[in-house]
C-alpha cells in the first residue's frame, strides 16, 4: 500500500522504458476521463507479455484525477497473494454488476452460518451485539459471498472462492476488519461509501433481503476437486476477455497489485445514486 500511495504524479515507472503493449484508460472503463501522463509497467500473468498501464488504475490516494482509486486487487503477501488478488477482482466485478442490475436473486445462507464460520466466532459476534447476514451469488467455477456485519452501523464485504464455505468465511473476515479499519486511511470516495453504508444499515440490509431467496442446502456442499480445474487467471481471462496483469513497484520490484481491463472496479467518481454499491 505504501508503494501504491507513493507513485509520483507525472513520473513513469523506470521499467516502462523497456517497452511493452500500451493500454489506456479506455481499455479499463467506459467514457474515461483524459489520461494522466504517468505510466506503470506490468506483466501478463498468462502470456508474460509486458504492458504499459495508466497509473490511475494502479495508484492509491487522492490525485487531481476523476478516476476513483481502488484497493481491489492489492496483494497482501507478495506472490502468494496473486491468486487471492485475482479472486478479489472477480468478486467485486460480479457484485458490482449485480448491484447495478440485479437480474438474478441472491441465495440467502444466513441460517446456515453455524456450518460456514466457526461456532465460537458466531457466538462471539452475537455476544458483542452483532448480527451477520450472508448471501451467495453462484457461478460455474467459483462462488461469490456477500456478508453484512451489523449492529449500530453495518459493513458489507464480498469475496470469491471455490466453495460457499470459503467465500463466506473470507467475506465475513473482511466485513469484520472493515469495522475496525480507520476510515481516514482510505481514499475519500471509499470513506464516503462506507459512511453511507454504515448509517443506512436498514436500507442496505433490506435491499439485500428483498433480492434474496433461501438457498437449497445442497449449495453448501464442498465441490469435489477435479484435475484440470481452471486457475484464477484463466477464469478472469475468460470473464473479462483479457488476462490479469501483475504490477511490481519499489526498489525490490515487489509485486503489489493485480489489474485487469474489463473488470468493473475501475470507474470515474461515484454517481449520485440513492444507494451506492457498498463495495469499492
Amino acid at each position: 500500500m505504501d508503494a501504491l500511495y507513493r507513485i509520483p504524479d507525472g513520473v513513469a515507472n523506470p521499467c516502462v522504458a523497456e517497452g511493452g503493449r500500451r493500454l489506456c484508460l479506455s481499455d479499463f472503463m467506459p467514457e474515461p476521463p483524459p489520461d494522466n501522463r504517468s505510466r506503470i509497467a506490468g506483466v501478463g500473468l498468462l502470456s508474460r507479455e509486458r504492458y504499459v498501464l495508466p497509473a490511475e488504475v494502479v495508484w492509491m490516494g487522492e490525485r487531481d484525477c476523476r478516476v476513483e482509486p481502488t484497493v481491489v486487487g492489492v496483494l497482501e503477501d507478495r506472490f502468494e497473494g496473486v491468486s487471492d488478488a485475482i479472486a478479489d477482482l472477480l468478486a467485486h466485478d460480479v457484485f458490482t454488476r449485480w448491484w447495478a442490475s440485479p437480474r438474478m436473486p441472491l441465495l440467502r445462507v444466513s441460517e446456515h452460518l453455524g456450518g460456514l464460520i466457526p461456532q465460537s466466532v458466531a457466538s462471539a459476534a452475537s455476544a458483542l451485539g452483532l448480527w451477520v447476514s450472508a448471501f451467495v451469488l453462484p457461478g460455474p467455477d467459483f462462488q461469490i459471498a456477500v456478508v453484512g456485519v451489523s449492529g449500530e452501523g453495518t459493513t458489507i464485504a464480498t469475496a470469491a472462492a471455490r466453495s460457499v464455505r470459503s467465500a463466506v468465511g473470507e467475506a465475513f473476515l473482511r466485513a469484520v476488519a472493515a469495522r475496525a479499519q480507520p476510515w481516514d486511511t482510505l481514499p475519500v470516495a471509499d470513506s464516503l461509501r462506507r459512511l453511507t453504508v454504515w448509517h443506512r444499515e436498514a436500507d442496505y440490509l433490506a435491499y439485500l433481503e428483498r433480492s434474496a431467496v433461501d438457498a437449497d442446502p445442497s449449495v453448501l456442499d464442498e465441490p469435489a476437486p477435479w484435475e484440470g480445474a481452471p486457475g484464477w487467471a484463466d477464469i478472469a481471462c475468460r470473464r473479462f476477455g483479457h488476462e490479469p496483469i501483475l504490477v511490481r513497484l519499489g526498489a525490490a520490484d515487489d509485486p503489489v497489485k493485480v489489474v485487469c481491463p474489463g473488470a468493473a472496479c475501475y470507474r470515474t467518481v461515484p454517481p449520485g445514486t440513492t444507494l451506492p454499491c457498498p463495495v469499492p
